[in-house]
Order: structure tokens, then sequence, then C-alpha cells
């Protein structure tokens, strides 16, 4: 009788632990991570409330508030619209993503920041989920990656960026999976700016794909940068301006519709241009290795 007290217990204790996780929480400047993080008592950091947020379930910024580095290891959203929500994180990584092969990570309107005494390493660290979204996220000051994607896992991985700003550190965004891992990079309506010396973008490792859209590379070591010959990147309405080296292509890097100017070299490697490009007014590479007629 005592056995079956002792396991009915465990299984309600267990019950009671899984009924505590909310599909919606909140963090606030002025919390307590020793709340529930609802929205009448909410959590301090992004760290506390993760631990009591369903998968897949959202963390809110109730209020303005430095938020604290996480290491994301599930299904989530982290979403600050409406209010000012950061991470800063001197000295260490901003946000680790480290999930399951099939988790979606969200990340909106947050700013991370890697300033301080000791800069941080890596604005955000995309180890293992199926796909990591940000939206309006800025990071700057970071003595490593901005964004770095460093996947070991076999399978695709998928990132986005729309509306961010990547700024100030080493690199921009750095596409660097060990195989068999490989990724997808989508870019919309984004800003690499000052990450020096290393480039704005980079594609190192093979079979890793980027397409890049109404955004701009300037002030970079380089702008866009493909290493691998089994590697890709399609550029269209970017201004790349002010750089090293505005686009480097060990396989083709097809453009459209772009302005590379000002740069030390305009084009270098394996570049396609299509119609309506400006290359002009660099140091060199002011003309692609192929041109393609507009229809």
């Amino acid at each position: 009788m005592k056995k079956v007290s002792v396991v009915f217990l465990f299984a309600m204790g267990i019950a009671t632990l899984a009924s505590a996780q909310a599909t919606r929480t909140w963090v606030s400047g002025v919390g307590d991570d020793v709340n529930p993080c609802s929205r009448t008592a909410p959590c301090k950091t992004f760290a506390g409330a993760i631990s009591k947020t369903a998968s897949p379930g959202i963390i809110n910024c109730l209020d303005p508030g430095g938020f604290g580095a996480v290491t994301i290891t599930k299904s989530i959203t982290i979403d600050c619209t409406g209010t000012i929500g950061s991470v800063l994180s001197s000295g260490v990584q901003g946000i680790i993503v480290n999930g399951l092969s099939t988790d979606k990570v969200v990340i909106r309107a947050v700013d991370i920041n890697g300033a301080g005494t000791t800069l941080g390493t890596n604005g955000v660290n995309y180890i293992q989920a199926a796909s990591v979204a940000l939206y309006d996220v800025n990071i700057a000051n970071y003595s490593n990656d901005g964004v770095k994607v460093s996947a070991t896992v076999a399978g695709g991985h998928k990132l986005l960026l729309v509306g961010c700003q990547v700024l100030n550190n080493v690199r921009g965004v750095e596409v660097f999976p060990t195989a068999p891992a490989t990724c997808d990079l989508d870019v919309d309506r984004s800003n690499f700016d000052n990450n020096a010396p290393g480039n704005g973008i980079d594609i190192v490792s093979a079979n890793c794909t980027a397409t890049v859209q109404n955004s701009s590379l300037t002030h970079n070591g380089g702008g866009l940068q493909v290493q691998s010959a089994s590697g890709s990147a399609a550029l269209n309405n970017c201004l790349i301006s002010h750089n090293g080296t505005g686009v480097f292509g060990a396989a083709e890097v097809r453009l459209n519709n772009c302005s590379v100017t000002n740069n030390t070299t305009g084009l270098s490697g394996t570049t396609k241009g299509f119609q309506s490009n400006m290359i002009i007014g660099n140091g060199g590479g002011n003309s692609p290795t192929t041109s393609v007629a507009g229809q």
C-alpha cells in the first residue's frame, strides 16, 4: 500500500509541475523570478520565465527592462513589441538556442548587446533547432559574431532575419555549421554595419545558402562572403558600400538591382550580375564574372 502511495504522489508531482507551465508568461523590469510569471505577477528575467513557459509558448515583455541572457531549449517566442526589452551580456553569449531538431524559435523586438568592460562573445548562437527567426532585433558589440550558426547535427537549419540591425561586432552573421549540418539564411530589410575586421555576412560552410534582399552591408571588413565552393548566395535590391571587399564568392553569388560602390574591391571571386545593378566607384572589381541581360 505504501509503494502505491509513493508512486501516486510522484505522478501527482509530475502533473503539478507540467500544469505550472503556462502558454504565455510575462517579464517586467520590476518583476521577480520567484513569481509564476503571470500578467499580474511577472518574472524578472527570460531565464526565469522560460522554465515556467510551455512549449510552444510565448514570453512577453510587460514594460521596459533588461531581462538577461538566456539559453533556449524548446519551441518558444520571446516578444518585446511595444516596449524596450533588452539582453546585456558582457563577457558571455546573449541568447543560445540549443533545442530539439523540431523546435522553432522566434525572437521579436529585443535589443541584444555585449557592451561592458569585457565584450560579450556572440549575440545569438544557433546550435540546434529546426528554425530561428529574428524580427526587429538589434545586435551590437560582440567580440565574435552578432549571430552565429554553429550546428553540428545532421539536417537543415533555417535562420531568418527581418528588420534587424547588426552593428559593431567582429562579424555580423557567420553561418558556420559543421558537416553534416547545413543552413539556409534568409534576410530582408536588415542592416549590417561596422562589423570588422570580419564580414557583414559570412557563409563559411559547405552546402549553405543565403538570400538577402532590401538590405545594406556597409563599413564592414567585407560585405558578403561565400567561402565554400558548394555554397551559394543571392542578393536583390541591396546596398553594398564602404567595405573592404563588397562581395566575394568561392561559389557563384548572384546580384540583381544592387548598388556596389565605394568598396576597396567591389566584386571578387565568382559573381553573376543580372539586370539593373550599379557596380562602380570601387578600387577594383567593377564587373561581375558573368553578366546576364534583363528579360
